[in-house]
């Protein structure tokens, strides 16, 4: 049971559930052992022991989480395009990681997606954990088209979904692909540019799947860049973490110099944004965009504008009876 705390906490961490959510989940099992408990199968209920429970995450928000706003989304927008442009006008490698970056905000301001969906979840060894893949990445057939893209990700809700990518972002994407002189589907679309598990990766595939003897594989990767070893020899590279990219995301804020409250700007505060800005148009298409199972969910996710829009009327009624 501790464990399973534990493995609930990571999943709260990585986005993809709530603490309410990991909590209800436990007593879920916890109930289970109660009656195991009562009908003579467990001598005592392990959920129940503090060293379980201590695992368990605290759900101690009071619902102020984090959106982007569009101020701040758009000035951290400019100022990453001004960095990418930089980076790529100089070439060199610098003009990837930029692009990479460039993209990945892009993609997380104007798709609604999670982190956990296009990111890989170090917890959880299944495919659809590892990272968004290019070969689920659906663009334009040129940049001069005004048609938006798609991607397909697993979903919370533990299926595959298809998500659209709106046009704002196709542009980001289409150049950070080009520059990677297109890289084959299975890739991963951010791969880690984490040294030791890019290495770690080559020599395990080298050795398996190329059957290479140890000396040959050290000299190989002794003589020839890492980057070129992946692609020559076709090896998949990892793709960044959560909380990988979350660190990475404080970095480029810091830089930036710009925060949300004195906090970096978090990825779900991207997903929470963007549904906030639809939500007030639409909140069919909020739903539709935020693939929640119920308008509800999506209701109860926003209803501070519901709030909002209640006090509008009210202060209306009181202004017209007077």
């Amino acid at each position: 049971m501790r464990r399973y705390a534990q493995h609930l906490t990571e999943r709260v961490g990585e986005d993809e559930l709530a603490a309410s959510s990991a909590q209800t989940y436990y007593n879920i099992v916890s109930g289970f052992c109660s009656y195991c408990v009562r009908d003579g199968v467990l001598p005592s209920n392990p959920a129940l022991r503090d060293r379980a429970r201590e695992e368990l995450p605290t759900d101690d928000s009071d619902g102020r989480q984090q959106f982007w706003d569009p101020e701040t989304r758009d000035r951290f927008l400019r100022w990453i395009d001004d960095r990418a442009y930089e980076a790529i006008d100089a070439d060199g490698r610098a003009a990837r990681l930029e692009a990479r970056d460039r993209a990945f905000v892009y993609l997380l301001a104007y798709s609604g997606v999670r982190g956990a969906e296009i990111l890989r979840t170090s917890a959880d060894e299944r495919e659809g954990r590892q990272g968004l893949r290019w070969r689920n990445v659906t663009l334009p057939d040129s940049d001069a088209d005004a048609e938006s893209g798609t991607l397909r990700v697993f979903g919370k809700a533990q299926e595959w979904e298809t998500t659209p990518l709106p046009r704002q972002a196709v542009f980001a994407v289409r150049q950070y692909y080009a520059l990677l002189d297109e890289p084959p589907g299975e890739w991963p679309v951010f791969p880690t540019e984490h040294a030791p598990s890019k290495y770690r990766v080559a020599r395990n595939a080298l050795k398996s799947t190329h059957e290479l003897a140890a000396d040959a594989i050290e000299a190989l990767l002794e003589e020839t860049p890492i980057d070129r070893v992946l692609r020559e020899y076709e090896i998949t590279p990892p793709a960044v973490t959560v909380n990988g990219m979350r660190s990475h995301m404080q970095t480029l804020c810091e830089q930036a110099d710009i925060d949300i409250d004195g906090e970096y700007l978090k990825l779900h505060g991207a997903r929470r944004g963007l549904g906030d800005t639809v939500f007030r148009v639409d909140r069919g298409e909020a739903q539709d965009l935020l693939r929640h199972r119920s308008l509800q969910t999506t209701k109860d996710a926003y209803s501070h504008i519901a709030a909002e829009e209640r006090a509008e009327r009210v202060s209306d009624i009181l202004d017209n009876s007077e």
